[in-house]
Order: structure tokens, then C-alpha cells, then sequence
């Protein structure tokens, strides 16, 4: 039996069909690393104008009179908390924490509103302020978080963290 130049030159496209297969595959695994960096980095985005949202409602705030027009806030913190549990799950493996303070935040707003509408009593403005103020270095710390290539900067994380825990302790001993 004798080999054809057919059955040699299918046996040379087969290997070589297969060294590109595999040579696709390795630039396409490479390539995902990259794309999921530019993910997080464009969630990041968002979420840093969400928080930049949120935070400019935070500092008009302190000019709020009654509890309905806590609303806008209110839709601004979900919107933030949402986006950033989002990134939370992007970037991974634990390395950002949530962001409790956005949920306190709610529930305070929350427990303003739940008689209606209604004239905020001077400490129930001043609890915002003193949240608003506290946001700020949230806020500036946030948008320092990840390098332009989409990694995430520790410390910065480590900053943010503090400052949320301190809101959200704030916020907590005003609705006890």
C-alpha cells in the first residue's frame, strides 16, 4: 500500500489546522485578561459617577427642610450602592469591601419617611451633615481606587473602607 500526496497533504493541513486551533486559543485566553481589566475599569467609571452623584445630594442635604425631598437622595444612595456591589463582584475575590454606609443611608431615609411628609427635626438635619461631611473623604479616597490599568489600589481601599465604617456607625446609632 502505498501513501498518496493526497493522504500526506491532509495529514500536513490537519497538524497545522490544529497549531492554529491552539495558537487562537492561547491569544484569545490572553486577550480575555485584558478585557476583563477594561471592564472593571469602565464599572469603575460609572461607579465613581454614581458616588459623585450621590455625593453632591449628600451635600445639598444639609438645606433639606422636610422628608420628601429626601427622595432624590435616596434614589441616588441606590443607585451608588448598586453600581458599587457590582464592581464589588468585579474586581473579586473579596478585595473591595461593600460599602455598608450607602445601606444605612437608606435605612435612615427610610425610617424619615415612614410617617410621610414631614418637617425634619434639627437633628435629623444634622445627622445628614455630619454624614455629608464624612462622605466627602469617601468620596475623594473612591476616586483614587484603581490604577488606570484597572488594578486595584489596597490602601485606598483600606481608606475607603474606614470612612464607610465610620458613616455607617454614625447612621447606625441614629436608628437605634
Amino acid at each position: 500500500m502505498r501513501r498518496g500526496p493526497g493522504r500526506i497533504g491532509a495529514a500536513y493541513l490537519l497538524v497545522g489546522l490544529l497549531a492554529i486551533g491552539t495558537l487562537w486559543q492561547l491569544l484569545t485566553w490572553t486577550g480575555s485578561k485584558e478585557e476583563k481589566g477594561d471592564a472593571v475599569r469602565l464599572l469603575y467609571q460609572v461607579s465613581l459617577f454614581q458616588m459623585e452623584w450621590l455625593g453632591s445630594y449628600m451635600n445639598d442635604a444639609g438645606g433639606v427642610k422636610s422628608t420628601d425631598q429626601l427622595d432624590s437622595l435616596k434614589q441616588a444612595a441606590y443607585s451608588a450602592g448598586y453600581t458599587h456591589e457590582r464592581l464589588t463582584l468585579a474586581v473579586g475575590g473579596g478585595r473591595l469591601a461593600k460599602l455598608s454606609s450607602v445601606d444605612e443611608l437608606l435605612q435612615y431615609i427610610l425610617r424619615l419617611q415612614i410617617g410621610g411628609a414631614r418637617p425634619l427635626k434639627p437633628e435629623e438635619a444634622e445627622t445628614l451633615q455630619q454624614a455629608s461631611k464624612t462622605y466627602r473623604k469617601l468620596f475623594e479616597d473612591y476616586g483614587k481606587l484603581l490604577t488606570a490599568g484597572g488594578e486595584l489600589i489596597e490602601s485606598q481601599s483600606t481608606k475607603v473602607s474606614k470612612a464607610d465604617k465610620e458613616i455607617a456607625e454614625l447612621l447606625r446609632k441614629k436608628l437605634k
